[in-house]
C-alpha cells in the first residue's frame, strides 16, 4: 500500500466509524427513527395534498335513556386519539316518546379534504382517514357517555338542525285519570326542551262497556325533516299515524286526524231524542239540563216532552238537545259513535243517566207537523161501574199538555159466546157488562209520508192504546180513524 493510500481517509475504520466520524449503528437508529416520524406523519396527513376542512352532519342516534339523552348537549366535543380530527355537538333535537327519548345531533366534523388523483374526480372528505358518508355508523365517545349513530346527512353548513313547529289534531281514548289531568297548555319535555304543547281539548264520555273517554287534542309540535317529510322523532307526521307523548304525570297514545291545524272544528248539532224511564226520572228531567264532561257541556237539553205508556210507572220522554259533535264528510260523530237516526246518545247528569234513541237530526222538534186526529177506540167487556165512569170530555194531560180528549162515548152491552152441552155456540149478551166506544181526539204529528204518530210512537188501527184519563187508565183497541 503506498503512502497516498493510507492517508487517505477510508468508509469505516477499524472501530466501526463512518468516515472515522460517526458509529455505523448510531446512524441505522437515526434512519429508523426518521422513518418512524415519517410513517406518523403519513398517517395524520394521509395525502400529501390534503387540506383540513369541516362538514356538518346530522346523526340519528335512535332511542336513548332520559339520562343520557339529557347529557348529549351541544359543545360536546370528542377528539379521537392519534388523531387531529374532531367532532363538536353543535345541535340537538330530543322527543319523549313514551319508553324512552329519541334524540337527532347536529354535529361539525373536523377532519381532511383529500383531492382527486384524476380530474374528472370529486374531492373525498375524511374522518380519521376514512371517507365521511351518509348511512355509515358514527360512535361518539366523551368524558361523561359514549353513544352510537346513523349519519343521515352530510352537508358543507349548516350548525342547526331543520325544526320546524307543525300543527297536528289527535284522536285518543283516554283513562279517567289522565281525562281528568290533561288540559290546554300542558307541555311535553325531553332533556329539558319542550317539543309539544296542547293547544286544544274536547273531551266526550266514555263509550259504553269502556272505561276511556274519547279525547281530541290539538297540538304544536317541533318537527324535524326527514326524507322530505316532517317527523315527529322517528314518526312521519301524516294523518293516520300513531304518536305517544309523555310527561306531566301522564302518558297516551293517539292517532292523527288532522295535520295543518290544532283547532278543533267542532259544533253544536240539534237533535231530537227520546226514551222509556221511570215516572221518577222524568220528573227529574228540565230544560237547561247538561251533560258535562270535565266542567265541559257535550249535551243540553232544550226541550222536554213527557208522554204517559201502558204503565203508570213508566213514562216516554222526547227531548231536544243540542250536542257538541264533529263532521268527517257525511258523518255526525259525537266523540267516536257515528250520529244517525236509530243510533244512541248519551245524556248524564246529576239526577239520572239515560241512553236515548236519536230520532231525528238538524231539529230539536219532534218530527212531523203537529195536528188533531180523531180516532175509534174499543173496550170490551168491562164492568159497568168502569163503563159508566167514561164521559165526554175527559182529558189525558202531561206536563199541563193536553194529548187526548174524549169526545164522545157509546155504551152497549157486551156480547159473549157460549157452548151448549150439545157443542152449539150462542152469541148472547152479558148480564152486566158492556162494550164501550170512544170517540177521541188526539194529539199527533203527522210526517210528510202522512205517518201519524202519537206520543212518540207510529199510531195503526188494530193496535192496543193506553190512556190515562185523570186517575184511571184504560187500555183500548184502535178500530178506526175518523176523518
Amino acid at each position: 500500500m503506498t503512502d497516498s493510500e493510507e492517508d487517505s481517509p477510508r468508509l469505516l475504520d477499524e472501530d466501526g466509524r463512518l468516515f472515522g466520524l460517526v458509529n455505523i449503528v448510531d446512524v441505522l437508529v437515526v434512519l429508523l427513527v426518521l422513518a418512524v416520524v415519517v410513517a406518523g406523519v403519513v398517517l395524520l396527513f394521509p395525502s400529501g395534498s390534503g387540506k383540513t376542512d369541516t362538514r356538518y352532519v346530522t346523526l340519528d342516534l335512535g332511542d336513548q335513556p332520559n339520562y343520557l339523552a339529557e347529557a348529549i348537549s351541544p359543545g360536546d366535543e370528542w377528539t379521537p386519539d392519534r388523531t387531529s380530527d374532531s367532532v363538536t355537538i353543535t345541535d340537538v333535537y330530543r322527543v319523549n316518546n313514551g319508553t324512552g327519548t329519541n334524540v337527532l345531533a347536529r354535529a361539525a366534523v373536523n377532519g381532511t379534504q383529500v383531492e382527486p388523483e384524476g380530474p374528472a374526480e370529486e374531492p373525498i372528505f375524511e374522518f380519521r382517514g376514512n371517507p365521511l358518508r351518509t348511512g355509515q355508523t358514527f360512535n361518539i365517545v366523551t368524558s361523561e357517555y359514549e353513544v352510537e349513530g346513523a349519519v343521515t346527512r352530510v352537508e358543507t353548513d349548516g350548525e342547526t338542525l331543520s325544526v320546524t313547529n307543525s300543527e297536528i289534531v289527535l284522536e285518543t281514548n283516554l283513562t279517567s285519570a289522565t281525562a281528568s289531568e290533561i288540559d290546554v297548555g300542558d307541555q311535553f319535555t325531553a332533556g329539558g326542551t319542550t317539543f309539544a304543547q296542547v293547544r286544544s281539548l274536547e273531551l266526550f264520555p266514555e263509550t259504553e262497556g269502556s272505561n276511556a273517554q274519547y279525547a281530541l287534542v290539538g297540538v304544536t309540535a317541533r318537527t324535524i325533516e326527514r326524507d322530505g317529510a316532517q317527523h315527529l322523532g322517528d314518526t312521519r307526521v301524516a294523518v293516520g299515524q300513531s304518536l305517544t307523548f309523555g310527561g306531566n304525570g301522564y302518558s297516551f297514545g293517539a292517532e292523527i286526524i288532522e295535520h295543518g291545524t290544532s283547532n278543533l272544528t267542532t259544533e253544536s248539532r240539534q237533535l231530537v231524542v227520546q226514551k222509556e224511564v221511570p215516572t221518577t226520572v222524568a220528573n227529574d228531567i228540565a230544560v237547561g239540563d247538561q251533560f258535562n264532561v270535565n266542567s265541559n257541556p257535550v249535551v243540553t237539553v232544550s226541550s222536554v216532552t213527557v208522554y204517559p205508556t201502558a204503565s203508570p210507572d213508566t213514562r216516554r220522554v222526547v227531548l231536544g238537545v243540542s250536542a257538541k259533535v264533529r263532521t268527517t264528510g257525511e258523518e255526525i260523530l259525537f266523540g267516536d259513535r257515528q250520529l244517525r237516526v236509530g243510533s244512541q246518545l248519551p245524556i248524564q247528569t246529576d239526577n239520572y243517566n239515560i241512553q236515548t234513541e236519536i230520532i231525528r237530526r238538524g231539529s230539536s222538534d219532534e218530527p212531523g207537523s203537529p195536528t188533531t186526529q180523531a180516532v175509534t177506540v174499543q173496550l170490551k167487556n168491562i164492568p159497568p161501574e168502569r163503563a159508566n165512569s167514561l164521559t165526554a170530555g175527559m182529558t189525558e194531560e202531561s206536563r199541563d199538555r193536553t194529548t187526548a180528549e174524549v169526545q164522545n162515548v157509546t155504551t152497549q152491552p157486551a156480547e159473549v159466546i157460549l157452548e151448549s152441552e150439545s157443542g152449539e155456540i150462542f152469541l148472547r149478551e152479558h148480564p152486566q157488562n158492556k162494550d164501550v166506544e170512544l170517540t177521541v181526539d188526539l194529539s199527533v204529528r203527522e210526517l210528510e209520508d202522512g205517518t201519524v204518530r202519537f206520543r212518540g210512537e207510529t199510531l195503526r188501527v188494530g193496535q192496543a192504546l193506553s190512556l190515562e184519563l185523570g186517575p184511571l187508565t184504560i187500555n183500548s183497541k184502535v178500530i178506526g180513524f175518523e176523518e
